[in-house]
């Protein structure tokens, strides 16, 4: 039988599981593995975890009763490095390929045994002990992006184009002010739309969502720097100039 990786500590997991039953009988069996575990039911307790801890490993279950689960994934993909499993009584082709889209790194269907998922746990956090260890050893550029006014050009670190449509530029110009910082939703939707409405509010994240796809693709990563910040709004989480030339 194989056995996990020896881990330089106790990998930390969130469950987002709405069945008390099945949470409870899980958490009580991951942590008898030796794992970390903070379980939460809702959406909105895993937010404010979020706020005050980092994991290494989340769990999702995809049928919350406050907010899609394929929502706390698309939220983790891109605001953390955690590799991500979701858990469904759904395990149709659709649901499968939609959560794989939006950054899922395994999808298991339930039921789920306490043994598999803590056996797929185990290897992600060994595949990102693995990681770490080539991106230690890899040399940075200390490189910053570059927004350009004239060309409407995303150019990235290592010096890649990301073209730009409008929306996405003024939407880029708005972060470059304050990078680091998160910039309001109403302030994004007034400057873009001049309205604040469920139609504005869904062309907006539209054009996130394509932007961050352009990038991810310009960069080869699986990230983008453009992260949520959940009930404000969005921030350029990485150096950035503006520049009219």
């Amino acid at each position: 039988m194989m056995t996990p990786k020896a881990l330089a500590k106790p990998v930390s997991v969130v469950l987002v599981e709405d069945d008390q039953s099945l949470r409870d009988s899980l958490v009580e069996y991951l942590e008898l593995k030796g794992l970390c575990v903070q379980a939460v039911g809702t959406a909105e307790g895993f937010y404010c975890l979020m706020k005050r801890n980092q994991f290494q490993v989340a769990v999702i279950d995809l049928g919350l009763p406050d907010a899609s689960g394929e929502e706390l994934v698309d939220f983790s993909r891109q605001n953390s490095d955690m590799s991500l499993i979701v858990i469904t009584a759904n395990d149709g082709l659709s649901s499968r390929v939609s959560c794989y889209r939006s950054g899922a790194d395994l999808f298991m269907a339930k039921p789920v045994y306490g043994q598999e998922l803590a056996a797929a746990i185990f290897s992600l956090a060994d595949r990102q002990q693995d990681r770490a260890v080539v991106d230690d050893s890899a040399p940075t550029d200390g490189g910053r992006w570059l927004l350009n006014g004239k060309s409407w050009l995303l150019i990235t670190p290592l010096q890649t184009n990301v073209e730009c449509t409008v929306k996405e530029y003024r939407l880029l110009a708005l972060l470059a002010e304050t990078p680091s910082e998160p910039v309001k939703r109403p302030k994004l939707l007034q400057a873009l739309y001049g309205r604040d409405d469920d139609s504005a509010q869904r062309a907006l994240d539209t054009v996130v969502r394509r932007l961050r796809q352009k990038i991810q693709q310009a960069t080869g990563e699986d990230s983008s720097p453009i992260r949520t910040v959940y009930s404000v709004g969005y921030l350029f989480a990485d150096q950035i100039e503006l520049s009219m030339d």
